[in-house]
């Protein structure tokens, strides 16, 4: 099993956004240094507690400063750009990465995200225009220039987006193509244990990555994966398959629990996600059991019965049962938490390398593989 790490990234709101991007980019940094593969980092308009409003710009500044690690977006949301102009932002990123990038995407999740474009979540829509967004950007990638270097003349009129594609205008011209050939590997997010959006990365054979829910609900964001990937005519490979958790690791169960408790993370979870997701119906994906009832979801039931949280003993028999569970999964990306308190950004700096040093040297190397080696498509 590979480690990465998704980073929201998750920020209180009293934090000044210019030190909550100079802790993500800290933390990239470890992570390079620790051998963690991929940091993915996401993108909302309208929350606080997730602030990065342009992922991209801090993707730039993460790869001046690292040498292995793949930066990655987790992910654009097609609602807030125009698919053409972004195609070309994305090619000149890839380039800035030299093959360090991969390319993520997710519909949108937030209703004020979706309201700030005048879009409503419930007739689907935002997943359709992502789907026709990244239609035309790999039309961008693949048609934007000819064999001959003249450019492509081509129209691509859609639900919700019209692009042309026209001749030279010396000395104007189409010229710009991914570094990647054909275009940087596309990877899609989803929460949904029956995503459209991972059926559809499925038949497009992209690379799928699923939130941090339970086991029974991960089942099936994969199977929804693999039945586009079927359906296609295409062999689903777990190793491709990314899965987001909340993890904290410390010499002993006691330290890790009382670190959560005490941490940015703990508050995120009480303040907003346990009351989000039974506000809007969603509690199930927390629960080990069906029959737990809503009101026992609290911070201590979810590091007992969801989190990986403990010594790195605990947590890598956690990982190996998450993998039993969900019938194994390549990469596991822990997800970032504010490592400060409100008044200083860097409190908890040494106890949460800690973590990620445990992470990478006594949890991932003990993990079973589970993966059986696909079957030849």
């Amino acid at each position: 099993m590979k480690l990465g790490m998704f980073m929201m990234p998750g920020h209180p709101p009293e934090r000044a956004l210019y030190d909550a991007i100079q802790q993500d980019l800290e933390e990239i940094e470890w992570l390079d240094e620790l051998g963690f593969v991929e940091a993915w980092i996401g993108e909302h308009q309208t929350n606080p507690w997730e602030p990065i409003a342009a992922n991209d710009l801090v993707v730039a500044q993460a790869l001046a400063r690292t040498k292995d690690i793949k930066v990655c977006t987790g992910g654009y949301i097609p609602l807030f750009h125009a698919p053409g102009p972004l195609a070309l932002r994305i090619a000149q990123l890839d380039h800035m990465a030299q093959g360090r990038f991969i390319c993520g995407l997710a519909a949108s999740s937030l209703p004020m995200d979706q309201a700030l474009v005048n879009v409503d979540a419930a007739s689907g829509d935002n997943r359709k225009i992502m789907q026709e967004a990244l239609e035309i950007m790999i039309k961008m990638w693949t048609e934007h220039v000819g064999e001959d270097g003249e450019a492509n003349v081509w129209t691509y009129e859609g639900q919700f987006h019209t692009v042309k594609n026209v001749e030279n205008h010396f000395p104007y011209r189409a010229w710009l193509k991914p570094y990647q050939d054909p275009h940087p590997p596309i990877a899609v997010a989803s929460i949904s244990p029956s995503s459209a959006s991972l059926r559809w990365a499925g038949e497009k054979g992209f690379i799928p990555q699923s939130m941090m829910f339970n086991a029974e609900t991960l089942k099936g964001t994969w199977q929804a994966y693999a039945d586009g990937a079927e359906s296609a005519g295409r062999t689903p490979d777990r190793a491709l398959w990314r899965v987001s958790r909340d993890t904290f690791v410390a010499d002993t169960d006691e330290e890790a629990k009382a670190y959560v408790k005490n941490s940015m993370m703990g508050r995120f979870w009480e303040e907003i996600i346990i009351k989000t997701m039974v506000g809007m119906g969603a509690a199930p994906f927390l629960k080990h059991d069906p029959s737990v009832p809503d009101e026992a979801i609290d911070l201590d039931y979810l590091i007992d019965n969801l989190f990986l949280v403990g010594s790195p003993e605990t947590v890598t028999e956690k990982v190996n049962q998450l993998q039993e569970d969900t019938g194994g999964f390549g990469t596991l990306l822990p997800v970032k938490y504010d490592w400060g308190t409100i008044e200083d950004p860097r409190a908890h700096a040494a106890a949460y390398r800690r973590n990620l040093e445990l992470l990478a040297t006594e949890v991932a190397p003990n993990v079973r593989d589970v993966i059986a080696a696909p079957a030849a498509s």
